[in-house]
């Protein structure tokens, strides 16, 4: 009972705090990618708990039939039924203490409710799914906290675990690693004939409650198989590990744990950077399966050189080498199952283990999947900042598909700055995109406006003026609160060349201000005695410029303090 009223309780807590807007805690990027906080984005790392003697909540307590209108809604859209199935199963799953898969069904909830449009013409199910997105998070929330709760002290140690971090990766130069070649044990003869009874719980997990999402992670293998066993064939690496990004990620490239661990294969920030993943404002290559597939072929061949031993490999990836050669110090040993590591690592292993038998004898523990076309794609190399939309219209194909092939090209265009950067385009497809990408001038492929906000302007009217969103333009500038912008502020509205220039003139027939180009914003701090005009005087411009860029078409009302803005010509 002390269980289901601190889930009650968390709920209640969560409920409150996501009217606030404060639903989702900040990702803790100092941590380590062992996700000893235990994320949602990423896969759980915990063998499946054994159900508690005391009785499950009964459905008419926790899962009482949808209202009527929604069960309408339900009957109509049976993409929406079967998530709200998994919905339903997830939590009373964490009512009888199945925390571990709960947090699988809820990460697939997040890339499956991801994945599903809401008809135009639908507010009832576009409703729906914003609530299945919310109540997701909510839960995501106190399985967290469920499983902090009970952590051991090592593994939930936020000093050594952010020390660790640190250096996770950091420890042999990429030139002194040998990456083919070199003679390795052969890990399904080695680790993968391990049967204990923490494996077997997780293979009878994959193959009962935990079939469906295992099913999802077997379709996305299908897609990429191809392109990560060549990685791994070049690497000299055994193609098993290929069950690694199962569970790790489930195969999706926009994964994320809670601590800020991104990707198919759950690389941090500072980590990615030193296997020469690209991680900034424009480019996450975490995201993208060839570059962080390539990078974690070499940090895994890095580890393998260093332990010699597949389950320590594995070990290390997941909790740090670092970590694990102080419990090999301390124990004396080398032998993974009886070493004192974190218990999320310690169940790591026997889960990849399940998964490898699993998912390479689907139809032995009745799993059927629907093979998926190979991810195959042509490169063009696109110079300066161009939208992807702009690529696929070249290449002929909807937008869609080339965004999807880029999942690292966080702002759906190439960056900046570089002679060329490798946009991936449909297999077919290169030659007409570069041939039509040649015809059209840089200057034109993409124009990055700056909006200064003025006084009493929203974020819905900025949004207005330039014929965007507001959940747009808050994503690209990081806007946690829409309703937190002042005076001042300037904000980044990324739109095509053409859509540019119309946006201006929107907002010069709106009577706003849109400075020339090459122009400068000045400020000035309102002192007592002072007027309009006399401030005017002082910076130069006109008393109607002045009125325009702060917005006071029907106010002369000043007050000392108050900041006022002018535009004036650049001295370059």
């Amino acid at each position: 009972m002390r269980r289901i009223f601190r889930i009650v309780l968390s709920c209640m807590m969560l409920c409150c705090l996501g009217l606030m807007g404060c639903s989702s805690t900040p990702a803790r990027p100092d941590l380590d990618p062992a996700r000893s906080s235990a994320p949602v984005a990423a896969l759980a790392d915990s063998a499946p708990m054994v159900t508690p003697v005391r009785p499950a909540p009964t459905s008419d307590v926790l899962l009482e039939d949808p209202d009527p209108g929604l069960a309408a809604v339900l009957a109509d859209r049976p993409d929406l039924a079967e998530l709200d199935g998994l919905w339903r199963q997830a939590l009373e799953l964490l009512a009888q203490g199945q925390t571990s898969a709960a947090r699988d069904l809820l990460f697939l909830l997040r890339a499956e409710s991801e994945a599903v449009l809401p008809a135009d013409s639908d507010p009832v199910a576009a409703d729906y799914l914003g609530s299945l997105r919310r109540r997701t998070g909510l839960l995501a929330g106190v399985v967290a906290e469920e499983e902090a709760l009970h952590a051991s002290v090592l593994a939930d140690d936020s000093l050594l675990t952010a020390a660790y971090a640190g250096v996770r990766g950091l420890s042999l130069p990429d030139s002194l690693i040998p990456i083919a070649g070199e003679r390795r044990r052969d890990i399904a003869t080695d680790l993968l004939q391990v049967r204990n009874e923490q494996v077997e719980r997780w293979i009878r997990y994959f193959s009962n409650e935990g079939k469906l999402p295992f099913t999802r992670w077997l379709e996305r293998k299908s897609e990429v198989d191809s392109l990560i066993y060549a990685e791994l064939d070049r690497a000299g690496l055994p193609r098993e590990l290929i069950y690694l990004s199962a569970i790790e990620s489930g195969f999706v490239t926009g994964a994320r744990s809670g601590v800020g661990a991104v990707g198919p294969w759950q690389f941090m920030a500072g980590t990615a950077r030193h296997f020469k993943l690209r991680c900034d404002w424009w480019v996450d290559e975490r995201r993208d399966f060839a570059s962080s597939t390539e990078a974690a072929a070499t940090y895994l061949s890095q580890l393998y050189h260093r332990f010699g031993d597949w389950a320590l490999v594995l070990a290390a990836y997941n909790t740090g080498e670092f970590r694990v050669e102080r419990a090999v110090r301390l124990a004396g040993h080398d032998n993974f199952w009886k070493l004192h590591l974190p218990a999320q690592t310690r169940n790591h292993i026997p889960k990849f283990i399940a998964a490898a038998e699993v998912g390479e004898h689907p139809e032995r523990y009745g799993i059927e999947v629907q093979e998926l076309p190979d991810l195959a794609f042509d490169v063009v190399p696109v110079v300066d900042a161009t939208d992807l939309d702009l690529v696929a219209e070249c290449a002929g194909v909807p937008a869609s598909a080339v965004r999807a092939l880029n999942p690292g090209l966080l702002r759906r265009a190439s960056p900046p700055g570089r002679e060329a950067y490798p946009v991936k385009v449909p297999q077919g497809t290169a030659e007409r995109a570069r041939r039509e990408l040649a015809s059209i001038p840089v200057e034109k492929r993409l124009t990055w406006r700056r909006h200064t906000v003025q006084r009493g302007e929203t974020l819905g009217a900025i949004a207005r003026t330039y014929g965007t969103t507001v959940k747009d333009i808050a994503g690209l500038n990081r806007i946690a609160d829409v309703a937190m912008i002042r005076p001042g502020d300037r904000l980044l509205i990324p739109m095509p060349k053409a859509l540019a220039e119309q946006a201006a003139s929107r907002a010069v027939e709106k009577g706003h201000y849109v400075p020339p180009e090459g122009y400068e914003r000045v400020t000035y701090n309102v002192k007592k005695g002072d007027t309009l005009g006399g401030i005017a005087r002082k910076l130069g411009v006109t008393l109607q410029h002045l009125r325009q860029v702060n917005n006071m078409h029907g106010s002369s009302l000043i007050k000392p303090g108050q900041r006022m803005y002018a535009y004036r010509p650049g001295r370059g």
